[in-house]
């Protein structure tokens, strides 16, 4: 057996968020478990210790709230240690990234009913074609909609639309906020009981192709966020959307920079085996739901 990385988002149970593909907190149970018993779960900080078994980190991206909730417990639980990564925007100033809406939106309301109501708002041409980049998604509905708040719509339509539904839902963006992220009390507490936290973006941005740029923006201000609000320089970095289209050319990019500024570093959406010493800087990481294929 090889070291590995694995990569969870939402902890729920699926009938209740729909908009995405959670894990339920029964089967992160079991993966928790099953890692425990076959692999040395390992801090970041911790790759170079010498273990009898190959080693494991648990990593985390975007800080919701149910990774505090149910995710962050049942690691206390377990005894074992957890990465989590930290998204600045909502906490700093209440800017959410475009996708946690579409995931509340579709989570709450039917897809059928959203359609219709982007008909009546937007011209929206014939999306039968289109669509079918959703192809995996079973209900036409849902392809329609997520074609049309990713591709179709600029993002200042899309949000006000999506905004305008999570405020109905839980009476405004900073209610909102509140339920949806890890608090800046929260992520201390996870520290201080010694959960690993590293820095995942300001506003879930892709990159671009300007590394000093997407540093200056993405990075830095959620590494300075960090300190101030967490008392914690962070030494770990996960990019969002692993870096997107672009990813190949952020690692060989970004790495010189992420390193001249401290940085140990940081965790890919390349699903594969990888080696967990001081003597690489890029970790691939296998998604939770995809598991079973090494298991």
């Amino acid at each position: 057996m090889q070291d590995i990385v694995i990569m969870y988002h939402y902890v729920r149970e699926k009938e209740s968020w729909t908009g995405s593909v959670p894990i339920s907190p029964e089967d992160f149970r079991k993966q928790i478990e099953w890692a425990k018993e076959n692999y040395e779960i390992i801090s970041p900080d911790d790759m170079n210790k010498i273990t009898k078994k190959p080693k494991c980190i648990i990593s985390f991206d975007d800080a919701t709230k149910d990774q505090y909730t149910i995710a962050y417990k049942i690691l206390k639980e377990l005894d074992v240690y957890g990465y989590f990564t930290v998204m600045s925007a909502p906490l700093e100033s209440g800017v959410v990234p475009i996708f946690h809406l579409v995931h509340t939106v579709l989570s709450h309301i039917n897809d059928e009913e959203v359609w219709n109501e982007l008909n009546a708002k937007f011209e929206i041409p014939d999306l039968t074609e289109k669509s079918a980049y959703y192809s995996y998604e079973p209900n036409v509905y849902r392809r329609y909609n997520k074609y049309v708040f990713n591709f179709l719509l600029d993002e200042q339509s899309c949000r006000r639309y999506l905004e305008e539904k999570v405020e109905k839902l839980y009476g405004s963006i900073q209610s909102f906020i509140k339920a949806f992220y890890i608090s800046i009390e929260e992520l201390v507490e996870m520290k201080e009981n010694g959960m690993t936290l590293g820095v995942h973006c300001v506003k879930h941005l892709p990159y671009k192709g300007d590394a000093q740029e997407f540093y200056n923006t993405e990075i830095a201000p959620c590494k300075v966020f960090m300190q101030q609000e967490l008392g914690i320089t962070p030494k770990w970095f996960t990019p969002a959307f692993g870096g997107g289209e672009n990813a190949i050319q952020m690692r060989a990019e970004l790495e010189p920079i992420l390193r001249a500024n401290g940085f140990k570093g940081a965790f890919t959406t390349i699903e594969d085996y990888t080696i967990l010493n001081n003597n690489n800087f890029w970790f691939n990481r296998f998604d939770c739901n995809r598991l079973k294929s090494i298991q």
